[in-house]
């Protein structure tokens, strides 16, 4: 009798049995909820990172391009930077400038491109400001007609230039000319919210912004999309700076990225580039 009456107690009630599953079930919202969150985060740096990768290209194509662009063409407005591409470099040896050599040709170390590569892009010698690059002024920038090996030796060139006036300005300190190309532009479209490159417009003497452009320029290109800088709030993506005595021209980018699938916080990537070449 005493066995029987012990294993009655041996049970659970129906309270206690509640008490369980509600715990049990407390727990497991919790659980859930550091795994669900676990698993937000995961996904979120996986589209970040995708993000970045997507911009990756347009991001080093600028900066390279930035790099090898002719010293002192770089300018920016609030949301455009322009520059002259460089195609080649040398010294001279003889320059037409005013006085006696007024009549000189402009005989130089022949660079490393196609004689014909060089007829039609400019020759900029000693161009220490923007103004001389892109303005009307073209005492240290010419216009490249045509090109001859300078005889009897070899590895030098001539050069016909069409400008005015026919003689430079100065020499350069080291003797060094630079050829560049029609300027590019690289701008920020706010609207559409992309990353545009534009070429082939020509030389302008103040910067064009980006509606001049997107009727001027006769090649436009998406480089990234997901660019979503404010102007309003001084997000200005380019940044040319003057040189100083300790250092050349230095181009300072800020690009605010965000994905249009996820509404999470923009990615800022802040890059600067240093032109290593001085006129």
């Amino acid at each position: 009798m005493p066995k029987s009456r012990l294993s009655l107690n041996l049970g659970f009630t129906l309270i206690e049995v509640i008490i369980v599953i509600l715990l049990l079930a407390t727990l497991a919202i919790y659980s859930f909820g550091f795994l669900g969150l676990g698993s937000d985060m995961v996904v979120q740096v996986n589209a970040r990172n995708q993000l970045v990768a997507e911009q990756r290209f347009a991001i080093e194509r600028l900066n390279r391009e930035i790099r090898s662009s002719v010293p002192r063409s770089s300018r920016s407005n609030a949301a455009c930077l322009e520059y002259m591409p460089m195609i080649g470099t040398n010294i001279y040896l003889s320059l037409p400038k005013p006085g006696p050599g007024a009549g000189d040709p402009m005989v130089v170390v022949t660079p490393f491109l196609q004689l014909g590569d060089m007829v039609g892009s400019y020759v900029l010698v000693y161009a220490t400001d923007p103004s001389y690059i892109y303005s009307s002024n073209q005492q240290r920038r010419k216009l490249i007609t045509g090109v001859s090996n300078d005889a009897p030796q070899t590895g030098l060139s001539t050069l016909s230039l069409s400008a005015s006036p026919a003689n430079f300005f100065t020499d350069s300190p080291s003797r060094t000319f630079y050829l560049g190309t029609n300027p590019v532009s690289w701008c920020v479209d706010t609207v559409n919210q992309t990353l545009v490159r534009f070429a082939d417009y020509g030389l302008l003497s103040n910067q064009p912004d980006f509606t001049t452009l997107s009727v001027a320029a006769a090649s436009q290109e998406v480089m990234a999309v997901d660019v979503v800088n404010d102007l309003s709030l001084g997000q200005q993506p380019f940044q040319a700076i003057a040189p100083t005595l300790q250092r050349n021209n230095l181009v300072r980018l800020f690009l605010a990225l965000a994905s249009s699938e996820r509404a999470a916080k923009p990615i800022e990537i802040t890059h600067e580039v240093y032109i290593p070449n001085v006129p």
